[in-house]
This record gives C-alpha cells, structure tokens and sequence, in this order.
C-alpha cells in the first residue's frame, strides 16, 4: 500500500488494489467540474482520485465508450478546423481559401481518424481495457467515421465568422512582480477566436469557448454540442457570459456580450446573452456554489448521491458502497435481455461455462452465471461485484440466469464494511 503525505487523504474502498488518494482542491472551478461534484461529490473525488496500488495514471482509470470518444473527437476537430479557418481570414466554411485550408489540414476524415487514434491511445494504458475490447472499440469507431464526417460538415455549414482576429499575439501581462495571467490568456481585438480561454481569479471560475465573435461594440459567444438540446448547455453559456464580462485580461475594454448560441449537430440555438443585474444575480450564485464546493474537500469521506440515471453511467459505481447497498437490482426484478449489475460470491460450478453465485448475507443460491471461453477464472468463495451482466431466459433453468459478455467486468471485493 502507497505511503499518504501529510497533506494526502486516502478513501478506503471495498475492492481490491484500490484505495483511493483523493484529489486536492481545485485552482479553479469550470462549469463542468461544479456540476459533477454538486450531482455526486463522491463521483466527483474517485473520478479525480489517485490509485497508485492500481496503476500510474491520473484519475480512475477510464471505461471507455464509443459514442461518447466520437464525440469528443468530434468536437476535437471542430476546434481544428475552425481555428484554422479563422486564421486563414475565411468568414464561412464556403469563402475563398476554404479548400486550401481544408486540403492544409488532410481533410475531414483524416482529422477525424486521428482524432479516435489520439483517443484510444490514452485508453490503451487502462487496467479496465484489454487488447480485444481495444480491437472491437476501433472497429466501432470505424464504423461511425462517416458518420462524424457528415456532422462536421453540417456545423461548419451554418458557422459564420467575422474578419480576422486583430491581435492579441501577446500574453498579457501584470505588473511588476505578479504572476502572469492563469492559462496564458491575452486580450483579444475585433474578429472571430477560436478555443478562448476566460478566467476571473477572484471567483476562482473558467472555461474554454469554443467561438468567440467580437464586433465593435458587442460579443457572440459559440459553443459546439454533438448531443441533444439540454437547459444545462445554457447554463453554461450563461456562466461563459459571466466569465467574459468578469474577465479583465481577455476583455480588457469590457466588451458585452449580446449573443449565446449552442450549435448542435443539425441546428443552432440562440439567447439573449444575461442582463448587467442577471450577471450580478449570477455571479453571487457561483460565488455561493463554490465556497459549498470547497467545503466538500473538509472531508475524508465525500458523501455519495446515489440515484438510478446518475450511477447507471457512472464508471467509479464499482468503488461505491452506496451504489451497491441502494441502486443495484435484485437480478430476480431484471427482465429478460436487460443489463444489470450484481455483487456476490463465487459458489460452486453447475456446469463447464457456468457456475452459481451465491448471496452475501445468506449464502443461497441466488444466481446461474453463464460465462464466456473468454472470461476470467472467478475463483470459488470470493466475493466479487459484476459489471455489465444481461439477464438471460432459459425456460429449462428454474433459477435466475444471467450471462457474463466480453463488455463484462470483474471486481473482487476484498474489504467489507460492518
């Protein structure tokens, strides 16, 4: 077991090899980090966490997913493409020079492949991946590449851009003995900037805008979306307002920002950016929103708010003792062909590829685990939590069935709480 720091805070977890050393308090917040520990501190923390009993990584090590790395890859691109458009002077994907910039970068479908390439690069190093769920997640990311291609296209279609950005080359840069600005930010002039970072060092808040458009005398602000309309995107556009009127290095001349748009896939969504009094309101929100946030690092162990839609996409639910005491099924209430999650022990064999899985507080029988040629030796007598099992129909088995598939994981439970 690594040895902790004076200032380290280990969370001890129920599985093995993974005690937690949780992270320290942020820098600084962004909408996204404020959402997620506000949904699930306890999420939040194991996501950041430290595991070095585990692996070197940074964080829990990730389970991949292929919608969720296309888009990401995805919106990667868009912030290639039109980055380089709006250096290149191009107001539309359709103005003159378009092409050459489009040929410059390879293409879209050479952007996109390399972008999944980069994606699955980082993934490969997970404890949680073996070389064969690598192989079928880049057959299904191949497949989904034209699709990806098409999407692009449609957000470059409606992009507009203005003139190219002015200046702003140069870091800003503070007075004599201070620190320069957090994240090298610099002032931008009249023009279109692509991937702008906006900080405010007193609220400790910032966040990364996708497009920003000033004109003289007003601001639009962009933000690239590849799933569906959500009120969150707006709250987000809302605090990129904020951070835009608050921040005094990227803003210097207090420039307003007049027009939020979301643009999604098909089409784009646009709102008046807040008034001066709703900025204020906001900003007070935020204010509030993260003194709880940094309250919640006071602790050694981060309060779980377990619920059925938020752990059933949460990859850290295999640590969470709160997860598997309230939110996982009985597998005798999972219908035919669903996918549930199931803690037990490992009981005697009922076949060649099957074997019983057993109660934990009463030793019964309370499972027939099909498994794969491929799966993993489940050793007799251990107790194990079981990721991704579909509940099988088998009219000659009296007994709940359920199958281990080659998406399955396996958790072995080596310290369990009174």
């Amino acid at each position: 077991m690594a040895e902790l720091t004076p200032s380290e805070r280990r969370f001890v977890t129920a599985v093995e090899a993974s005690d937690a050393i949780l992270p320290p308090r942020p820098l600084f917040w962004s909408y996204s980090s404020l959402k997620e520990i506000e949904s699930c501190p306890r999420q939040y923390m194991l996501s950041r966490a430290s595991y070095p009993d585990l692996w070197s990584g940074h964080g829990y090590p990730p389970l991949p997913i292929a919608p969720a790395i296309m888009g990401d890859a995805v919106h990667g691109v868009l912030e290639t493409v039109v980055k380089a458009l709006v250096e290149a002077g191009c107001e539309t994907s359709r103005a003159p020079g378009a092409i050459e910039v489009f040929k410059s970068l390879g293409g879209f479908t050479a952007l996109i492949e390399q972008a999944v390439t980069t994606r699955l690069d980082l993934v490969k190093a997970s404890p949680r991946v073996d070389a064969e769920r690598c192989r079928r997640l880049r057959r299904e990311l191949g497949d989904r590449v034209a699709d990806a291609r098409g999407q692009v296209q449609e957000y470059l279609s409606r992009a507009k851009f203005s003139a190219k950005p002015t200046d702003g080359a140069v870091p800003a840069e503070g007075p004599a003995g201070q620190e320069p600005p957090a994240f090298g930010r610099r002032p931008v002039g009249a023009g279109a900037h692509a991937e702008v970072i906006l900080a405010d060092e007193n609220l400790r808040l910032m966040g990364r805008v996708d497009l920003l458009v000033v004109d003289y005398g007003h601001a639009k602000i962009v933000d690239y979306k590849t799933g569906a309309e959500d009120p969150g995107h707006f709250e987000q556009l809302r605090l990129y307002a904020l951070l835009w009127e608050r921040d005094r290095v990227v803003n210097p001349t207090g420039v307003p920002a007049t027009e939020l748009t979301a643009a999604y896939p098909s089409h784009d969504v646009t709102m008046a950016a807040p008034t001066a009094v709703e900025l204020r309101d906001l900003e007070e929100a935020v204010r509030l929103r993260i003194a709880a946030a940094d309250a919640l690092f006071d602790t050694d162990s981060p309060p779980a708010h377990p619920s059925v839609d938020l752990c059933g996409m949460c990859h850290v639910r295999s640590l969470c003792d709160a997860y598997w005491a309230s939110i996982a099924p009985d597998p005798s209430t999972v219908k035919d062909g669903d996918w549930f999650d199931y803690e037990g022990i490992v009981g005697p064999p009922n076949g060649v590829r099957s074997l019983w899985m057993l109660d934990t507080a009463s030793g019964q029988r309370e499972l027939l685990l099909r498994t794969q040629p491929t799966s993993k030796p489940l050793e007799i007598g251990s107790r194990v939590r079981l990721l991704g099992l579909r509940r099988d129909a088998d009219p000659e088995v009296p007994a709940t069935t359920a199958v281990m598939t080659a998406s399955s994981e396996v958790f072995v439970v080596t310290n369990v709480g009174d």
